[in-house]
């Protein structure tokens, strides 16, 4: 069903494997001023300069920071700073790194994914399968990034159905007999390293496991619907594949972590007093005793414990949350258009209930992004509401980290995933390898 293709990457030439890291940069989008200021300084060709050129004063649209991303780009390839490789290949991605166990401490883990080109299809035609909306903003601005540069800068991150775990196992197989071609260590002390395979019999191997499988979008919705406009307006068989960063649903590296909300006092919407009596209107709620990122983490890992735990800022108690027929009975009654199982996931609940009932405010991407401020991990949450000043926050909402066959089964009945359900850990970095499509 799904079709890849090797093909021959450009990467930044390396003195050593671990020179990697000088050039290489997060997600455009997980990228802030100060982020890009840094990575600037970093080095003078990190990648960063194409995938989130900064603007100028003498911008007079945000095309032509593009066009200087095009021109970084093209200097580097005229003077060797970026090389092509020598042969199709495909490149396998490994990150090895540690996520807070069910006692908080950290567990050790590696996701494993192979990096080739994907062919475009139409998000109708059930081989590719996004799991969240997008927004045409940020799809215009990266399509003028590939028509100035004419090249795919970062990756997009693919999830491949693989119940067997044959596609899996081919990979890390794969990776054994590759040689290392660069590797580094991000902020976050994850390990990033890259490998290349130019074997043709293994990429046919690949390739045939494939056919068979569908690939659910991580990350990187905006880019693959960028890529697919840009090769329909184009009509060019140039433009017809995409550089994706593939990794196996039964890697056991395969890490989803939840965005905690943090809920936000302001004057918009309705003004409660007591959240946990308005919480009790839709929720069994239960003391926990008092609050702390230990509390928080030993409800959400015992065994048949919490699936939601309210951290409120006003007591200074942590509240263990369970739907009551109140709560049934309210989200019986909302967003008809939507299942009974979207309608569960903790996210939701979160936005129906509580953002929408008690609050009383719509549910738009700018109420969310202004109301809500999201934290990893149950640690990082409970810094922001303990280091808040007094009233800033109601408090905080932990919730469990839903699962890839949740998100799966989400996207197969014909829905997408509400807005920040998922954090697929580590990202995948841009600068191991581009592709120059002509």
């Amino acid at each position: 069903m799904a079709e890849i293709k090797p093909f021959r990457g450009y990467r930044f030439a390396l003195g050593k494997p671990d020179d990697l890291g000088l050039y290489c940069a997060p997600p455009y989008d997980m990228l802030d001023d100060a982020m890009v200021d840094a990575l600037y300084g970093r080095h003078p060709n990190n990648v960063v300069r194409i995938t989130q050129n900064r603007r100028v004063a003498s911008d007079a649209a945000n095309r032509d920071r593009h066009v200087r991303a095009a021109e970084f780009l093209n200097k580097w390839l005229a003077d060797s700073v970026i090389t092509r490789d020598d042969a199709d290949s495909i490149y396998i991605y490994r990150q090895q790194f540690s996520v807070p166990g069910e006692d908080g401490k950290p567990v050790a883990r590696e996701r494993v994914g192979f990096c080739s080109l994907l062919k475009l299809v139409g998000l109708d035609e059930g081989i590719v399968l996004p799991h969240e909306y997008t927004l045409s903003g940020p799809k215009q601005d990266r399509y003028e990034l590939m028509e100035t540069t004419l090249a795919n800068t970062g990756q997009i991150f693919g999830l491949a159905s693989d119940d067997d775990g044959k596609l899996c196992g081919l990979i890390r197989s794969i990776m054994s007999s590759s040689p290392l071609v660069g590797a580094f260590k991000d902020e976050d002390d994850a390990a990033h390293s890259l490998y290349r395979c130019s074997d043709a019999a293994l990429i046919g191997q690949a390739a045939e496991l494939m056919k068979t499988r569908t690939v659910l979008i991580a990350d990187g919705h905006h880019r693959y619907e960028t890529a697919l406009r840009f090769y329909r307006d184009m009509g060019d068989e140039a433009f017809s594949r995409v550089m994706m960063t593939i990794v196996s649903m039964a890697d056991p590296g395969l890490i989803i972590r939840p965005f905690h909300r943090l809920v936000r006092r302001t004057e918009r919407g309705r003004s409660v007093g007591s959240m946990p009596d308005e919480l009790a209107k839709y929720f069994d709620v239960a003391c926990l005793g008092k609050a702390s990122a230990d509390g928080v983490y030993g409800a959400l890992s015992a065994r048949g414990g919490s699936e939601m735990v309210y951290w409120d800022c006003a007591s200074g108690d942590i509240y263990d949350l369970r739907l009551n027929g109140g709560g049934e009975a309210f989200l019986a009654g909302v967003m008809p258009e939507r299942s009974d199982g979207w309608k569960r996931l903790g996210v939701s609940k979160i936005n129906c209930i509580i953002i929408n009932g008690i609050l009383s405010l719509p549910l738009d991407g700018q109420v969310l992004h202004d109301i809500v401020h999201y934290a990893n991990d149950a640690a990082a949450g409970a810094g922001k509401l303990l280091g808040a000043e007094k009233g800033y926050y109601y408090g905080g909402i932990f919730i469990k980290p839903v699962s890839i066959g949740v998100v799966s089964d989400t996207v197969r009945g014909g829905e997408r995933m509400p807005q920040k359900s998922t954090n697929f850990y580590p990202k995948l970095y841009s600068g191991l390898v581009l592709n120059k499509m002509r």
